[in-house]
């Protein structure tokens, strides 16, 4: 808000805000003062990321029916973090959901919802979560999400359709415990002629496999590496240098009603969960006294 008010286009690292209420009032002061303004969530720039959402926008395994995605990070958690990290504290948002789990959630969100135009793009019609509390803070260590969307074709009786995506994410369990990354894949995209399997992390994967249903096609495997350097942010930085050159306040990648939407499901998340953050931090009020 710091930088808006002082009339600087921002790119704001994820997740976006604490909540729905803090993405809104963002989005309202960039458009009132013709800003530039996204959330940084590197993973939808990445060459594997367009490809896999241009595999799907294409037909190549039909209809998505159903995704799940997982992205944990499995460890001491005591040891590790203790009480005063951020990913434990909850004066910083601590927790896996808001740090680990958006990913997850950028995978349901990118698979099923950003693939439709715009205007087929509906919230998901039911979430169901569950959250373990981290005993020491109270921040979430584990969160199992699950997501109902409709889907854009009726089912046989003529009545509309659902699709399901289950995101998880956890402090304790690693998502792949192989260093060598012999693992199965992070995510599985699973649509009405075959899936998707991406390995990986789910915030950096480098591979994905097409799996047609049998007859369709042959199975394909795709690498796509990251740059020697192995950072990979170059492709997110590119998409807000178009942007700016273009003229846009919002990236057509990550639109602000998608980054408020995947937002105010979270906030259902931790609702269902039980967690809570300082008011300080939940605030909506600016500027707020910390």
């Amino acid at each position: 808000m710091l930088a808006l008010e002082a009339g600087k286009n921002v790119l704001c690292e994820k997740a976006f805000t604490v909540n729905a209420a803090q993405a809104k009032i963002l989005c309202e002061t960039a458009k009132k003062k013709n800003l530039f303004l996204m959330e940084a969530v590197w993973t939808r720039y990445f060459p594997l990321s367009v490809q896999v959402r241009d595999l799907i926008k294409h037909g190549a395994i039909g209809e998505v029916l159903r995704v799940v995605a997982d992205n944990s990070f499995g460890d001491n958690v005591e040891e590790r973090w203790g009480t005063q990290h951020r990913m434990v504290n909850k004066d910083l948002a601590g927790g896996c959901l808001l740090d680990l789990g958006i990913y997850s959630l950028t995978w349901v969100f990118q698979t099923m919802y950003h693939t439709l135009p715009r205007e087929q793009r509906k919230a998901p019609s039911a979430i169901s979560a569950h959250m373990s509390l981290y005993h020491l803070t109270g921040a979430d260590e584990a969160t199992t999400i699950l997501l109902t969307f409709p889907t854009t074709t009726p089912s046989n009786n003529a009545q509309p359709g659902q699709s399901q995506a289950v995101a998880m994410t956890h402090l304790r369990i690693a998502t792949d415990p192989d260093e060598k990354g012999a693992a199965g894949p992070s995510i599985r995209i699973q649509g009405t002629k075959g899936e998707i399997q991406v390995f990986g992390p789910a915030f950096r994967p480098e591979r994905y496999r097409l799996i047609p249903k049998k007859g369709l096609g042959e199975i394909k495997e795709v690498q796509c590496p990251f740059p020697a350097d192995g950072k990979g942010m170059y492709w997110e930085a590119d998409e807000v240098a178009r942007c700016l050159r273009d003229g846009k306040l919002e990236s057509d990648g990550l639109p602000w009603e998608e980054s408020i939407v995947i937002m105010e499901v979270m906030d259902e998340i931790r609702h269902q969960g039980g967690l809570t953050y300082p008011e300080k931090i939940e605030s909506t009020v600016y500027p707020t006294q910390l």
